[in-house]
């Protein structure tokens, strides 16, 4: 697997994760603080069209978009990891 590969898979897990810790921020008190708003800014970008397309279709209480986002980046980290092998 080449560097590009390997720094792809890589980015795509990390992704994922903040927002999992995003996403359990947001049950806490006072919304996590500062730290939330820097997860924030680095997934907004990943989930907002998610959201936009998704509230066309989908309105309600529930925000789906982590779940899918995460999914999508799943997917992306699968291909890396056959393109790059």
């Amino acid at each position: 697997m080449t560097t590009i590969g390997i720094a792809l898979y890589y980015l795509f897990d990390i992704l994922s994760w903040i927002i999992v810790i995003k996403s359990f921020m947001t049950w806490l008190p006072n919304g996590g603080g500062r730290l939330y708003d820097i997860l924030s800014a680095i997934t907004e970008p990943i989930e907002s069209p998610i959201r936009s397309i998704m509230y066309k279709y989908i309105s309600g209480p529930v925000d789906f978009s982590p779940m899918i986002a995460i999914l999508l980046l799943m997917l992306l980290k699968n291909l890396a990891l056959r393109i790059f092998i």
